[in-house]
């Protein structure tokens, strides 16, 4: 895992980054979209800092193209730095988005750091993944809010530095 600490330009850009007030499909009817752009907005810079070609303009399908690759990122926020066996997930609403790999990163609560999880090719992860419905609990005590997919941290391809 990766911790990148987020500083005020990628906040303000975050913030603008959706004008909209809920993402189609949002587990968390658009409460929590600031995380999600925030999350592409570190991945954009990481790979920009290492010297990737991106191109930022998102669809429903992905949220970037790394060198050509369609790339949609998954943020979660959260209250602790993550462990292993948390799970990254994607709603069963979203299985169709015609991307080639997601990357899975959470947000601290206070915008503080940023975790790179890892990242998984789209077919590899839906090979590997469980298949959890609306209203049964997770490992961890969760409720699923939305039918979902779910892999464990410690599962998933890892950022290299």
């Amino acid at each position: 895992m990766i911790v990148i600490d987020i500083n005020q330009n990628q906040i303000d850009r975050a913030k603008e980054l959706y004008t909209f007030v809920n993402l189609n499909g949002s587990i968390m009817n658009g409460q929590s979209n600031i995380y999600g752009a925030l999350g592409e907005i570190i991945i954009y810079d990481f790979y920009k800092l290492k010297g990737f070609d991106i191109d930022n303009n998102s669809t429903f399908d992905y949220d970037l193209i790394i060198d050509n690759y369609k790339i949609d990122v998954k943020t979660k926020k959260t209250k602790v730095i993550p462990m292993e066996h948390f799970l990254c997930s994607i709603s069963d609403f979203n299985i169709k988005q015609k991307c080639d790999f997601y990357f899975f990163v959470r947000v601290l609560e206070n915008y503080e750091k940023c975790f790179l999880l890892g990242y998984k090719k789209k077919k590899e992860f839906f090979k590997y993944a469980k298949y959890n419905k609306k209203g049964t609990k997770d490992v961890n005590g969760f409720i699923f809010k939305d039918n979902c997919w779910n892999l464990e941290i410690k599962k998933l391809d890892k950022f290299k530095i």
